[in-house]
């Protein structure tokens, strides 16, 4: 396996948040402009093996389940001191709570309802449904997607370390549980996709900013 490559210095760190962002509303555009028609395809070809292996995944991308793999992986490598695998799984690590912290701080505010809440009409209530507080209730937690947003940080930053295609095909599975969380209807597609471009920015910004100082600190050990 090739060393991960040095980070990259932004030097118009601006135009590439500027970038970010347009990405991401094309993102959210398409994904709200396809939202009934995946809802309906998905309800039409539900089988009941995909349902766990969907399952399956969603509990795997969940951020403790991933954290604690990474910090079981990292433990091996650093006792080998392996420095390089040390900085990139701590930069997974920093990467998925980022993405997953942000989502969560949104989806929590938006209210939007889930695929699977039968109990009121699809849409975004925000804090408040007629007299009752929305904040923690999961049914109203669906825009955008946590999972999503964590894999993809998480497994993402595997990708801009090396850049080379197979580091690139470990997306496949935040893509994998993106779908499971389709599949098991507890979100829309627009949450995947958004989830999705968050993911990717934190994990580039992890590793070109969080990387130097991790770098530093693993450097005097």
């Amino acid at each position: 396996m090739s060393r991960p490559q040095s980070t990259p210095i932004f030097y118009r760190p601006w135009f590439d948040l500027i970038l970010w962002l347009l990405v991401l509303l094309v993102v959210a555009g398409l994904g709200f402009y396809f939202d009934p028609m995946v809802v309906r395809s998905i309800a039409g070809h539900q089988i009941l093996w995909l349902e766990h292996i969907a399952g399956w995944l969603s509990k795997f991308g969940d951020w403790p389940e991933l954290m604690a793999y990474a910090l079981i992986v990292l433990a091996a490598f650093a006792f080998v001191r392996k420095r390089s695998m040390v900085k990139l799984l701590i930069c997974m690590m920093i990467a998925g709570t980022l993405a997953g912290g942000a989502t969560n701080a949104v989806r929590l505010l938006s209210g939007r309802a889930r695929p699977n809440n039968l109990a009121v009409p699809r849409g975004w209530y925000g804090l408040w449904y007629r007299d009752e507080f929305l904040l923690w209730k999961y049914k109203f937690h669906s825009f955008p997607s946590g999972h999503t947003a964590t894999a993809f940080a998480y497994f993402g930053v595997i990708g801009f370390a090396y850049r080379r295609r197979w580091a690139w095909s470990f997306l496949v599975i935040a893509g994998l549980i993106g779908w499971s969380r389709l599949y098991i209807n507890a979100h829309f597609f627009s949450d995947i996709l958004v989830g999705m471009v968050i993911g990717l920015f934190f994990a580039r910004l992890t590793w070109s900013r969080a990387g130097p100082f991790v770098d530093k600190i693993i450097g005097d050990w």
